[in-house]
């Protein structure tokens, strides 16, 4: 059996696959690092925009189901990522197929938790007034109206999936250890400790200084954090083969 683990990383609403690149320089070895482009953005602009999870969570499924049971893998989602990395892991636990060793929860307050507040329909005056809130998004790009052109239909769309996505009323555990990262700063999280539902396993919190984004100041410390739980598999793996 290959030692090598694929991280599967999924960015927040808005977001592409860009937040994750600087993560190739702290990853470790063991670690094949794969960020995840949704549709509508990034090398994938020309496909359309999707506004449903469940839509969205075809749509990876589609990329990296043909190497699922090829290596072992681990997901980190960051805000509605997270979304994406439960559904997913869901999706291939119920399917039969492998499911992740180890899943990273950040930015994000359990699946069940309904959103806070409605915004994908706003006017766009107040959908950057909200953006700029968030944080992650320099004033200046707000103020760009090429950047905003191109940005404003990508947040209305991933913000309406969040906005409109419901957890099944049943919940389901994943059968494998967790990790919850959050900013201390991040008023957008709530009931932590409802997380403990959500795997049969052991579960984790770590907390970092600032806000929803805090990943774009500590991506070392982050990844420092998925180094040392992805070895922690690796050795399992190996204890397993003796």
């Amino acid at each position: 059996m290959e030692r090598k683990i694929r991280l599967y990383c999924l960015p927040s609403a808005g977001g592409t696959a860009q937040i994750y690149h600087s993560w190739f320089k702290y990853a470790d070895q063991a670690i094949e690092l794969v960020p995840i482009e949704f549709s509508g953005r990034g090398r994938r602009l020309p496909q359309p925009l999707l506004t449903n999870i469940a839509d969205i969570v075809e749509d990876v499924c589609s990329l990296i189901q043909p190497d699922i049971g090829q290596k072992p893998y681990m997901f980190f989602g960051h805000s509605m990522g997270s979304l994406i990395a439960y559904e997913l892991s869901k999706k291939f636990m119920q399917s039969g197929k492998q499911g992740p060793l180890h899943v990273f929860f950040s930015g994000r307050s359990v699946p069940h938790q309904p959103a806070n507040k409605i915004r994908h329909h706003l006017p766009d005056e107040e959908l950057k007034k909200e953006v700029f809130q968030f944080g992650g998004t320099p004033k200046e790009l707000l103020e760009d109206p090429d950047f905003i052109r191109m940005f404003l239909p990508i947040i209305r769309a991933d913000m309406k999936a969040v906005e409109t996505y419901r957890a099944e009323e049943e919940m389901t555990p994943l059968p494998c250890n967790i990790s919850i990262f959050n900013g201390k700063k991040d008023h957008l999280i709530t009931d932590l400790e409802e997380w403990r539902k959500y795997t049969t396993k052991e579960i984790e919190y770590r907390f970092f200084e600032g806000g929803h984004f805090y990943l774009l100041d500590h991506a070392k410390e982050v990844v420092d954090l998925v180094n040392q739980r992805a070895l922690e598999c690796v050795r399992q793996m190996r204890r397993e083969l003796c």
